[in-house]
């Protein structure tokens, strides 16, 4: 989006005070976008709130999940708001939406029709504003194509999609579909992702993937798996092959020693990237899980560990592509709490074993090369999530491929086809 676009954009939000939903596939910068929307806002002046509907990307944004925000406790049932006006959990949600005008959801795909209608109306009954979302305005920021909601193989769940909720019809959302991909280049990368993205299978998708079947790769390339035990069996495996000393870094992790504040250590510990243990060896293979702020290396980036002090807790790294080599201490993840303020903090070396990592975790990412693991795949859009990760379609291999791998909602290419047939943009 160029300058005087964006500029108009945010122009439109506090003229119009019109909710807005931010789509495209991956690599098109809806992260980017999502932020610049958000530090612009606030510079003005402006009361927002910044949430996700995961732990992981709460912390990663800096902001809380939505549930934490709304005093969701896992309950998406519309009972829970008669337990919740009687508490004083409610009182607290009213009284911090006094001082809000905008709320940001970031991957809004995962969030449920029945918890986004729930959400609806706590605001409503919290600011007795019988408007959308209490008056409030909505930024939205997800693609439907990638992971999809949770729904237990013992709920019986009609229409999960939010898409198909009364509330998302009702509340006179605008769509800013974004659809330049800045992640590849490459046109005939970008078109194969597009069709695995939209589930088209057609001759040239299906030699694409064969080349990429028989690729060679080099041993140290990143994995990815779907499951967390693959994912750390693996690293493991291939850490003890490294000769040397294994080196233990242990997180430290704060929070208050009230009672009531036990679960924002178990969420921070449960929910970020790092490992409360992180261990590793001179030579392993690592991948950064921050940004640094100098810019000399990013979410995503590939070295090779070169010391290690763990007296110190630093890792000295050399990055691919860079001769210079960087120490890395540690970075600070932050839970935060209603009032905006950290209720629990996970301090680690941000690195990771770079031998494999789990496709959910990638998500943000992007890497230079990578070998994708098909085998577990079970979820609308892991696959094409994996894929996306990579900038370049020859640094790309995968295993244990089957087409019906690539799993798409026939739900949401309707959702989309309605969007393009408007030519929303």
């Amino acid at each position: 989006m160029k300058n005087h676009e964006f500029l108009s954009l945010l122009d439109d939000i506090a003229k119009r005070k019109q909710s807005l939903f931010i789509t495209g596939p991956a690599g098109v910068g809806k992260t980017h976008l999502l932020l610049a929307i958000y530090n612009s806002l606030k510079a003005e002046g402006d009361k927002i709130v910044l949430t996700s509907t995961t732990g992981i990307n709460a912390l990663n944004l800096g902001g809380i999940t939505i549930h934490k925000l709304m005093g969701l406790q896992n309950r998406s049932d519309m009972g829970y708001i008669g337990f919740m006006k009687s508490s004083f959990l409610f009182r607290g949600i009213a009284q911090r939406m006094t001082k809000v005008d905008y709320i940001i959801i970031d991957e809004v795909s995962m969030l449920r029709a029945d918890t986004f209608e729930l959400i609806n109306e706590i605001l409503k009954q919290a600011t007795k504003c019988d408007e959308p979302f209490g008056g409030k305005v909505m930024i939205f920021t997800g693609d439907f194509y990638q992971i999809p909601p949770v729904v237990k193989s013992w709920e019986k769940q009609q229409n999960q999609w939010l898409f198909n909720s009364p509330s998302w019809k009702a509340a006179n959302i605008r769509t800013i579909h974004l659809q330049d991909v800045y992640r590849q280049e490459d046109e005939e990368f970008v078109q194969f992702l597009n069709d695995v993205r939209t589930g088209k299978w057609n001759p040239k998708t299906a030699s694409i993937l064969e080349k990429c079947v028989d690729r060679k790769m080099p041993a140290d390339t990143t994995v990815f798996f779907s499951t967390n035990e693959e994912c750390d069996n693996f690293n493991v495996k291939r850490l003890n092959d490294i000769p040397g000393k294994m080196y233990t870094f242990e997180a430290e992790v704060k929070g208050k020693r009230n009672h009531k504040f036990k679960h924002d250590k178990e969420a921070i510990v449960r929910d970020c990237i790092a490992k409360p243990i992180l261990q590793l060896k001179v030579n392993a293979r690592v991948i950064a899980i921050s940004n640094d702020t100098k810019g000399r290396y990013m979410n995503g980036s590939i070295g090779y560990v070169i010391s290690c002090d763990e007296k110190n807790y630093i890792v000295s790294v050399k990055f691919e592509g860079s001769n210079e080599i960087i120490k890395l201490r540690r970075y600070t993840w932050a839970r935060l709490g209603f009032d905006g303020r950290p209720k629990a903090r996970f301090k680690q070396v941000p690195l990771l074993p770079a031998y494999a990592l789990t496709i959910h975790k990638s998500q943000g990412m992007t890497l230079d090369a990578a070998i994708v693991d098909c085998k577990n795949i079970f979820a609308c859009g892991q696959l094409y999530v994996a894929l996306s990760r990579v900038r370049k379609l020859e640094n790309l291999k995968v295993i244990n491929f089957d087409k019906s791998q690539i799993i798409v909602s026939k739900e949401v290419k309707q959702f989309y086809g309605e969007l393009n047939k408007h030519n929303l943009s």
